[in-house]
């Protein structure tokens, strides 16, 4: 499995034509071995304590496993 980290920036301003941003949490984006998307996690400073998890929408042909 790999996994793709992105910041997550907020704009805080703009002077002169020039963007200010800060940087307000992480993007971590989970494959399996085809690049399928298998997980995505979400860590925001707004909610330090809190653990954000989204899943792909499963398909007829996954088996339900929970």
């Amino acid at each position: 499995m790999a996994t793709q980290t992105l910041k997550l920036n907020v704009k805080t301003g703009e002077k002169e034509g020039k963007n200010f941003w800060d940087r307000c949490g992480v993007l971590f984006v989970n494959t399996d071995e085809t690049g399928n998307i298998t997980s995505i996690q979400v860590k925001h400073s707004m909610f330090p304590g809190v653990e954000m998890v989204a899943f792909p929408k499963r398909t007829d042909d996954d088996p339900v496993t929970e």
